[in-house]
């Protein structure tokens, strides 16, 4: 063969290439997500649901919760535990065969402007352990508020893991008169699976 053949023969083929690829990368989207392809997993995925972070208004006494749900009753539990009158739920879709649901609640606080937002997932691969950051906000010394019972409550999907799964809380305070806000750790649980 010679030179302009072979280039003749590998132009002819860039064509055939690129439409392989094309159709497999449709296929691929089409299935969305169904066919688990080794080189594109990024990690562990963390979807907002809608509805959450929300505030439930109560005068029950109750107890913050860190929960790895993983099943509808366990769902079903911890929304009652927060809002007993079922006015709570998820509105996003989600699968508990491909995905855990990640429940976090404050405990009773009595006074308007506190909220809750898991706000992302730190991986270690090594150890096989996921820590969930939670960021708590509530209003300063200086801020006007309401008395009024209430609970902050969020729930995000994860992707399926093996990994155990702790929770670690940042609590920010916002100065109604400077804007500022100041930061610092709390406290971390643990989760185990």
């Amino acid at each position: 063969m010679t030179n302009k053949t072979k280039t003749t023969l590998n132009m002819s083929l860039i064509p055939l290439v690129v439409i392989i690829l094309l159709m497999l990368g449709a296929g691929y989207f089409l299935l969305q997500g169904e066919v688990k392809i080794p080189f594109l997993k990024k990690g562990t995925e963390i979807r907002r649901l809608d509805g959450f972070p929300t505030v439930v208004t109560t005068d029950r006494p109750l107890e913050k919760q860190r929960r790895v749900i993983k099943t509808q009753e366990e769902l079903a539990e911890f929304l009652n535990y927060i809002d007993p009158t079922g006015l709570t739920e998820v509105r996003s879709a989600y699968n508990l065969n491909r995905e855990y649901l990640l429940a976090v609640s404050s405990d009773l606080q009595s006074e308007t402007g506190h909220s809750m937002k898991i706000k992302r997932v730190y991986e270690n691969k090594d150890k096989k352990e996921l820590t969930v950051l939670i960021e708590e906000t509530e209003m300063g010394d200086n801020c006007e508020v309401e008395v009024e019972g209430n609970v902050t409550a969020d729930v995000a999907a994860i992707s399926k893991t093996d990994y155990n799964i702790s929770f670690d809380r940042v609590k920010k305070t916002i100065d109604c008169e400077s804007k500022e806000s100041s930061e610092e750790t709390e406290e971390t649980e643990n989760v185990t699976e």
